[in-house]
């Protein structure tokens, strides 16, 4: 009784907490700067394939980038690689012309690119865990152009992220964590001349066990003053968030059951949810199904190419739809992969959008474990 009154308290706490800061670090600039999508990115295989379901699901080298609380479960050393790769994507814009017939106005397009990650944890005993990470994107020109020809957006960059995590189990079965990711973030604006910023990213994570199978968990990310950029035309800000999350495992036989469910207030573009859940056979075979609803405006900067001016455009872009996920266990050596829906601008008044190519996104990982196997809650 003792131990379940204590984790109601700190149950309780972490949402007392919540709402007390909530409005203070969730504020989020209208113009946010490119590694702030980079950032968001940074989840596992296994995340992906639960609908990008992470507090309450993430441990071990998983939980650098998401929720660092979760890398104090490892009990041996381990790393893991993850690659994902975002497909060409084309949308094709129509509106009603003279004749009340829609025709193609406008083309977004961008070009396949990729996200690599390094994750390494360690336990330290009764001291917690610590974690290093490495992470770089490589991301091709986006383009947007009018039916004429008149306007580009074509402005290639990459993202470089260096962390360093560290995570502690507390009484009760409390667990925190945080970690800090120095950035460099390099942008080509239209004539080619390339920008450099540097900034910090700190995420910050609490959970709390209940029970033996019931885990729910707060995370506040990137907490940052934003990157310097000498340019000051280029945006420079992130996007603080708070994902509060609960997931539940079972065990039935030689059958292992692990439910997640995310939600992101305050909801600005709607519903931002996750929800998944994981199969596993023996620790040996898996199987993942997950749900994800995320929406967010990106604001970019529009070059003309008929007047040589610049323009801002903001749109709303949504991923929305079903993910899933394979993995598969050998010894110390585990294979994840996973399929997810791709961002895709949403259509506006009188609008229509047809994605020609680019609808889903991979993401593939191979991880080593050292030592003890890794505890899921």
């Amino acid at each position: 009784m003792q131990y379940v009154r204590n984790s109601t308290v700190n149950v309780l706490f972490c949402f007392i907490v919540y709402f007390s800061v909530f409005n203070s670090i969730t504020s989020a600039a209208n113009t946010t700067a490119a590694a702030d999508g980079f950032l968001k990115q940074l989840l596992s295989a296994e995340q992906h394939g639960m609908g990008g379901s992470f507090v309450g699901t993430s441990h071990g080298a998983n939980a650098l980038g998401s929720n660092p609380a979760g890398i104090s479960t490892v009990e041996g050393s381990r790393f893991v690689i993850h690659a994902t790769r975002l497909p060409r994507t084309l949308a094709l814009l129509s509106k009603p012309n003279q004749n009340a017939n829609y025709e193609d106005y406008s083309r977004y397009e961008q070009r396949a690119y990729g996200i690599e990650t390094l994750n390494y944890v360690s336990p330290m005993g009764k001291f917690g865990a610590i974690g290093l990470g490495l992470a770089f994107e490589q991301a091709g020109p986006f383009r947007r152009v009018d039916h004429s020809g008149k306007a580009l957006n074509s402005f290639p960059k990459n993202n470089l992220a260096i962390g360093f995590s560290y995570g502690l189990k507390l009484f009760g079965g409390t667990r925190v964590g945080f970690d800090t990711k120095w950035l460099r973030s390099k942008v080509s604006d239209a004539d080619g001349t390339e920008h450099l910023g540097h900034g910090y990213a700190y995420n910050i994570g609490i959970s709390q066990r209940i029970g033996d199978g019931t885990l729910v968990g707060l995370v506040a990310r990137n907490l940052s003053n934003g990157l310097s950029f000498a340019e000051p035309s280029i945006p420079d800000a992130m996007a603080r968030t708070i994902v509060a999350g609960i997931a539940h495992q079972h065990q039935v036989s030689d059958v292992t059951l692990l439910i997640g469910l995310d939600v992101h207030a305050p909801f600005r573009d709607g519903i931002q949810v996750n929800i998944g859940g994981e199969v596993w056979y023996r620790h040996r075979i898996g199987a993942r199904i997950g749900y994800l609803r995320h929406a967010e405006k990106r604001y970019t900067r529009v070059f003309l190419l008929e007047d040589g001016a610049f323009e801002a455009e903001e749109r709303l872009w949504k991923a929305e739809g079903f993910s899933f996920g394979l993995g598969v266990r050998l010894r110390g050596i585990t294979l994840n992969a996973a399929y997810t829906p791709q961002f895709r601008p949403i259509a506006t008044e009188n609008e229509r959008i047809h994605i020609v190519q680019g609808e889903a996104v991979y993401t593939f990982s191979i991880g080593r474990t050292f030592g003890k196997p890794m505890l899921l809650l």
